[in-house]
């Protein structure tokens, strides 16, 4: 594995969109599909979300939207403490409640045509919108994404609020699936007639690249996509094509067991590992009230408990050691969403996925292998 000197942005311009976008705003203005690493900025689609009911629980969904049709429309942000158990929601200050501003806007007519489905499993602690920073990105680039709450382990669920019925993973993922072919059908539904989800693919960050090990080996999917996470029972992989993806500085999922994780999987497999880059870096989370210190001092600063798991977790690729992840998110994007274009076999041969595609990102470094 060679390693590869890499960025997406000079930091000059990342000062000046970081600027430009205030809020936590994070659309790339990359030129659409130039140099060695063409997904690394938006495609050529706006973003629409839309939420859809699961039973006990939400699903997310991104989708491609014609471009124009944003306009007037601001775009969509979250709140994190959205997902607080109501108890720990109630002590905390009004003020304590940072956005973070997507790159997606809410109810905008879907474009024209029909998209592959791709899956995003959250991690522990987590929750459904941790990691628009991709999930809109692949949307931009013609994929329909839906993320599932897996309440089992998100974040109120790590504050003790538990669902009442426990549901398993691939359960969970499966019933997303049937849920977005139903919406591809539903009369004068949002999606009708634009979920393509005969195959599907799947990524997960954390104890949701378990997720995505666990529902790669369904028949109907072409590709899984384990990010910050190896694998429990790596003599057991899917016989799918593979990309994993972590940080060497991760502290939470040790790059040795993503290396042991990789080198047990099946081929054609592909390892992408980000040089000081820590746990996160796959997320929003780094950037969620970094103007307070981030999501663990915020709630620290409000007197609220923090166990020490979740202080690691919060904060694990956050610090000033560490690449920020508003650096690393472009290489990030850009070899998932190439990864996923392959897959799907809208790109015959693999586009950008070589150690070239480092040219494009000339201040971090990366590592890349693949076994075809």
């Amino acid at each position: 594995m060679t390693k590869t000197p890499s960025t997406f942005l000079s930091r000059a311009l990342a000062v000046l969109a970081l600027a430009a976008l205030a809020a936590c705003g994070n659309e790339s203005s990359s030129p659409l599909g130039a140099g060695p690493a063409p997904y690394a900025g938006f495609g050529p689609y706006t973003v629409g979300v839309t939420t859809l009911e699961l039973g006990d629980r939400l699903v997310e969904v991104w989708y491609p939207a014609a471009r124009g049709s944003e306009k007037g429309s601001e775009k969509e942000s979250y709140f994190i403490r959205d997902w607080l158990p109501p108890a720990i929601d109630a002590i905390l200050p009004a003020e304590a409640n940072p956005p973070f501003v997507t790159d997606a806007y809410r109810g905008l007519p879907a474009a024209d045509g029909r998209f592959p489905l791709v899956l995003f499993a959250h991690g522990f602690s987590g929750f459904r919108d941790q990691s628009t920073v991709l999930t809109t990105h692949l949307a931009s680039w013609g994929f329909v994404v839906a993320a599932p709450d897996y309440l089992e382990r998100g974040l109120a669920a790590a504050l003790g609020q538990r669902p009442t019925v426990p549901r398993a993973d691939v359960e969970v993922s499966r019933s997303t699936v049937d849920l977005l072919k139903a919406e591809d059908v539903r009369p004068g539904g949002a999606l009708a007639g634009h979920v393509s989800a005969e195959r599907v693919a799947i990524f997960g960050h954390s104890a949701g690249g378990g997720s995505a090990v666990l529902f790669g080996g369904e028949p109907d999917v072409v590709t899984f996509v384990p990010m910050s996470a190896g694998s429990r029972d790596p003599l057991n992989l899917p016989n799918k094509p593979s990309l994993w993806l972590t940080g060497r500085t991760d502290g939470v999922a040790a790059v040795a067991g993503v290396e042991a994780a990789y080198g047990a999987a099946k081929t054609p497999k592909r390892l992408l590992i980000i040089d000081d880059a820590g746990h996160l870096a796959p997320s929003d989370l780094c950037a969620i009230g970094e103007n307070g210190g981030g999501i663990v001092q915020i709630a620290l600063d409000a007197g609220l408990p923090v166990p020490d798991n979740l202080k690691r977790l919060g904060t694990d690729g956050c610090g000033p050691e560490s690449l920020p992840v508003r650096e690393g998110w472009p290489v990030i994007r850009h070899f998932v969403t190439a990864q996923m274009r392959w897959a799907f076999g809208i790109d015959a041969e693999p586009v950008g996925l070589s150690q070239q595609a480092g040219a494009a990102f000339p201040g971090v470094t990366f590592s890349y292998g693949e076994v075809p």
